[in-house]
This record gives structure tokens, C-alpha cells and sequence, in this order.
């Protein structure tokens, strides 16, 4: 009965978030402001994953440095995620994640979302500026 009880009790806390998956990475830097904002004026929202060390701070500046919209950075240290809004008629987000990497060097972003359209994401396909349902 006692073991029993604790499979249980393991089994139950394995449902748990574990911080990794795609949803709980583009929770943690979702801001439906910057979001619905961006959307209205046509722009799309990136979300990527941040390999190596670098401060939310160096991540703001190169990602607006690079063409992000001014303000609509949000960093998650914890998850090592970046999302921003982009005007994809400046060239598109190729040159944005080109921009963001050269000025953090040792640091790579690997875009995994990108949402244009309400409750619409899109995976990012690695490589290019195209991406893919």
C-alpha cells in the first residue's frame, strides 16, 4: 500500500512544468501588450532561445540595436529565452538575428516561434528567413 501511495505521489509531481517545453519558454517572455500591439501594426513576434551567458541587459540593447521595436523586449534568465516585435518589411528577421549575434559574441539565439497573427506561432526554420507551420 505504501509503495503504492508513492508512485503515486511521483507520477503526479512529473506533471509538472518542467521548464523546457516550447509553451513554457514562450510563457515566460509572452506580453500580450507587445503582442497585440505588434500584431495591429503588422509586425511579427520572435521568440528564441539563448545559448551561453549573456545579461538581460546585453539582450535588450542587441536586440534593439539589431531592429527589434523599442520596447517590446522581454528576457527569462531562468529559461534562456529573448522575444521581441519586428517590422518584417525592414529586411525580415534574418538580419535581425544576424545583427543580435554579432554583437553578443560567444552567444547564439536559435529563433523557435514566430507569431504573426493572433494565436497563430509558427516554427522557425533553422538557417533561413522562412518559416513553416
Amino acid at each position: 500500500m505504501r509503495a503504492t501511495f508513492l508512485i503515486v505521489a511521483f507520477a503526479a509531481g512529473t506533471a509538472q512544468a518542467c521548464g523546457y517545453c516550447v509553451e513554457d519558454k514562450i510563457a515566460a517572455v509572452y506580453d500580450h501588450a507587445v503582442v497585440t500591439g505588434a500584431l495591429a501594426a503588422k509586425h511579427q513576434v520572435v521568440f528564441m532561445h539563448v545559448e551561453g551567458t549573456a545579461t538581460r541587459q546585453a539582450l535588450e540593447r542587441a536586440a534593439n540595436a539589431a531592429g527589434a521595436d523599442r520596447g517590446s523586449v522581454r528576457v527569462s534568465g531562468d529559461l534562456l529565452t529573448v522575444s521581441f516585435a519586428f517590422d518584417p518589411r525592414r529586411g525580415g528577421l534574418g538580419p535581425i538575428h544576424a545583427g543580435m549575434e554579432k554583437r553578443l559574441q560567444g552567444v547564439s539565439l536559435m529563433p523557435f516561434q514566430v507569431m504573426d497573427k493572433p494565436g497563430e506561432t509558427k516554427r522557425y526554420s533553422s538557417g533561413t528567413t522562412t518559416m513553416r507551420p
